[in-house]
């Protein structure tokens, strides 16, 4: 029998690996951009990104340019390309929902919206904010036009998996105007207030389970 060297063996080896790569046992979940609300900084997600990052996320939290949710949605494709993260998983608070959906649905051309989840986000609005200037939270006015654009059609669309988080005790979003239609996971909470969701216990398990893609709530198709 012919034996064949130990150099020849690992050449082979070698031209064998690079024809069959080896499979990876388990992918490294999505990076999170976390997206704070009207007039926060990316501090108020101390609690939250802490959280994630001890259950092996990789997080960055935006500072948003200012209250325009469509020039924070080019905000947030710009950080993306800078970050090279091509999948990510999107978790907005309040306003910040606006921005971050307002990106998924029409700016996140080259970026795969893995998972979005929402915080006491108004999706419909919210009356008092149609006393504010249009680009400084009066985007959030129920009949602007920044919210009939990004209402029309499909609140749910592509493969994303959608999920609002609200809470019974939130005093400035009403629950009903949290919700999306067409498909998306809805989850209440009682407890934390409009201010403090994006830090509490109960809604940060509830954002993990959301960006596995496991709805911790219920799921209704409208």
């Amino acid at each position: 029998m012919k034996r064949v060297s130990l150099r020849s063996a690992i050449m082979v080896a070698g031209l064998i690996a690079g024809l069959f790569p080896a499979t990876v046992a388990a992918s490294s979940p999505d990076p999170v951009l976390l997206v704070h609300g009207y007039r926060g900084n990316a501090s108020s997600w101390a609690d939250m990104a802490t959280y994630l990052e001890a259950h092996g996320r990789t997080v960055y939290a935006i500072d948003l340019p200012g209250q325009d949710n469509i020039q924070n949605a080019k905000a947030i494709a710009q950080t993306l390309k800078r970050l090279h993260w091509k999948t990510v998983d999107v978790v907005g608070q309040s306003m910040g929902g606006l921005s971050a959906r307002w990106f998924a649905k029409f700016v996140a051309s080259s970026t795969t919206v893995d998972a979005y989840v929402s915080l006491g986000t108004p999706q419909y609005g919210i009356w008092s904010a149609c006393l504010l200037p249009y680009t400084y939270g009066g985007q959030m006015c129920p009949t602007s036009r920044f919210l009939t654009d990004l209402n029309a059609g499909d609140d749910t669309p592509g493969t994303t998996a959608w999920t609002t988080i609200y809470s019974t005790s939130d005093e400035y979003v009403p629950n009903n105007s949290s919700r999306l239609d067409g498909g998306a996971c809805f989850v209440q909470v009682s407890g934390p207030s409009h201010n403090t969701m994006d830090n509490d216990p109960g809604v940060m398990a509830a954002t993990l389970a959301a960006i596995d893609d496991e709805c911790p709530g219920v799921f209704e198709t409208i």
